[in-house]
């Protein structure tokens, strides 16, 4: 009895000095790096967010370059020819235009024509002639045409773009989120690997010392000493596991266009992060299979509303090109009466292919665009909604596996004591103690494997859902 209270007390001694050690060194050391604070850092400075957003500043410059098309334009020139000291003619014209939404355009000129050899056409008066009048499409062009139908196309992609950037966002943060769960599990069995051999070397001190003293075989401090190279194994390859984790994870870090490292002293927290909450997806699991909403299926739906437009305009070129042109001609513009219907400039010009084998087919080949489209939406909303259903199937099966581990956990700790409870009394050996210890590493292992799975699986239905991060 006295030989097993020596005994205890030298393994306790050892551990307590190691506890009171180790536990101030890491109070000092140590720094946490939340899950919250990774992916804020990552939806900030991320170079594909930040390209994200460029693209988002293209879609925005497309816009504004269609709506060019409705811009007021102002036009003039000149033309003059002399040869051997004679004006052949001398040509100047200013034009004003407005485009209107329709196929309606205003426009107001001046022009002063003058030269011997002038064509007759060109003649104005002295103080040269002023103009206003309108150009109208009859037929092709008039309720729909290419300029409206380029400035609703640019609304759309620029919609499209929102939704794409969205998706290109989540996907940068999934991929962190799963690069962070990967630390942290590497983390946790780096701590294991390092726990218990530490546990091993106060054994083995503990184990050599009462061999020392003749109360212990010494074959038992052999045996203890197999025990910590062993653990001193594990932990190495874990260790390098750890800083493989660690890079993954630095991928992800960068701040106003620098990468950064994670530094050595950075931690995950200790305590078991929800990774559903940090994700702000725990409202959705079990609930996400209503996709009507989500990015993906949005944009495709944008490609139809395009498609349609350009189905539109591909049936308005089937119309005949009826190109009417009024302008009412005046010498001056201050008058009165300087509006004189009898004083004009009109034409009309006509065009229209008798076949319109050109234009049908390019109204066939959008039809077909569409269908395919439309079957694409179709195949994609069934496979996203399986997709969504297997993941979160999956998250439920590991939440359980969580609770079963959970339990072996709790009663291998209960076995280890036991056994040590033995082995003080003089009824077990080192050999049962590091069987029961090697157990429970191997569940506590087993249980930090499922819940990065479980981890992963939020991740990856967090990415499949391609909701947004909000969390900043």
């Amino acid at each position: 009895m006295l030989r097993s209270n020596m005994r205890k007390f030298i393994c306790l001694f050892y551990f307590s000095v190691f506890c009171i050690f180790f536990g101030n060194a890491q109070e000092q050391e140590s720094e946490i790096f939340t899950l919250e604070e990774f992916l804020a850092m990552v939806k900030r400075y991320h170079p594909i967010v930040a390209q994200a957003n460029l693209e988002l500043s293209g879609a925005e410059a497309k816009l504004l370059k269609s709506r060019g098309a409705f811009d007021p334009k102002l036009e003039g020139g000149m033309k003059e020819k002399n040869f051997h000291g004679t004006e052949y003619y001398s040509l100047w014209h200013g034009t004003f235009k407005i485009p209107t939404w329709y196929g309606i355009d205003l426009k107001a000129g001046y022009e002063q024509n003058e030269g011997y050899y002038l064509n007759p056409e060109n003649n104005t008066p002295d103080d040269g002639l002023w103009s206003a009048g309108v150009n109208i499409r009859l037929a092709q062009g008039l309720l729909y045409n290419e300029r409206m139908n380029n400035l609703k196309q640019a609304k759309i992609f620029q919609q499209q773009s929102q939704l794409e950037r969205n998706i290109q966002v989540n996907q940068v943060l999934a991929d962190a989120t799963k690069a962070y769960a990967d630390w942290v599990y590497y983390f946790q069995n780096t701590s294991v690997y390092e726990e218990f051999l530490e546990n091993a070397l106060i054994r083995f001190e503990g184990i050599a010392t009462s061999s020392r003293l003749g109360e212990t075989p010494a074959i038992d401090t052999v045996e203890t000493m197999i025990t910590v190279r062993s653990r001193k194994l594990d932990l190495k390859q874990a260790e390098l596991k750890l800083q493989k984790a660690k890079l993954a994870l630095s991928n992800y870090l960068w701040i106003e266009d620098i990468p950064l490292e994670l530094e050595d002293q950075m931690k995950p927290s200790p305590e078991t992060v929800d990774f559903t909450s940090v994700l702000g997806i725990e409202q959705l699991l079990g609930n996400a299979t209503t996709i009507e909403d989500h990015p993906k299926l949005q944009s495709l739906n944008y490609d139809l509303e395009a498609y349609d437009l350009d189905i539109r305009l591909k049936r308005n070129k089937l119309l005949p090109k009826i190109d009417v042109e009024y302008n009412f001609l005046s010498e001056e513009i201050n008058e009165p009466d300087y509006i004189n219907t009898n004083n004009y400039k009109a034409g009309v010009k006509v065009s229209f292919p008798l076949f319109l084998r050109k234009e049908r087919g390019d109204l066939r080949l959008s039809k077909v665009k569409r269908e395919q489209a439309e079957f694409k939406l179709s195949e994609s909303a069934w496979k996203l909604s399986n997709k969504i259903k297997a993941t979160e199937r999956e998250i439920l099966s590991l939440q359980e596996q969580m609770a079963i581990v959970s339990n072996i956990v709790n009663e291998s700790e209960i076995m280890v004591e036991a056994e040590k409870r033995l082995f003080e009394m003089g009824e077990s050996s080192i050999f049962y103690i590091n069987t029961r210890e090697n157990k429970l590493i191997d569940s506590i292992l087993k249980m930090n494997k499922i819940n990065n799975e479980l981890n992963i699986a939020i991740a990856k239905l967090f990415e499949t859902l391609r909701i947004e991060y909000e969390n900043d």
